[in-house]
């Protein structure tokens, strides 16, 4: 799937609104998109921006070590 962004538009609210979730899903839309972030916190309108399908990370696949 593909995502035009508008003026000012912000990854993380592009992958929240469309995911759901950020957290890994930020990461996987810049290595789709070589580049992007070189645009800074904030895109300018018109960019094609690829939208893999991710599902969610589960709360119980994460292993933590101090718990």
């Amino acid at each position: 799937m593909y995502y035009h962004t508008q003026e000012n538009e912000v990854l993380d609210y592009i992958c929240h609104q469309h995911y759901g979730f950020t957290s890994g899903a930020v990461e996987k839309v810049l290595e789709e998109n070589l580049g992007l972030a070189e645009y800074g916190s904030f895109l300018p309108a018109g960019l094609k921006i690829k939208l893999p399908k991710l599902e969610k990370i589960s709360q119980k696949s994460i292993v933590r070590i101090l718990d």
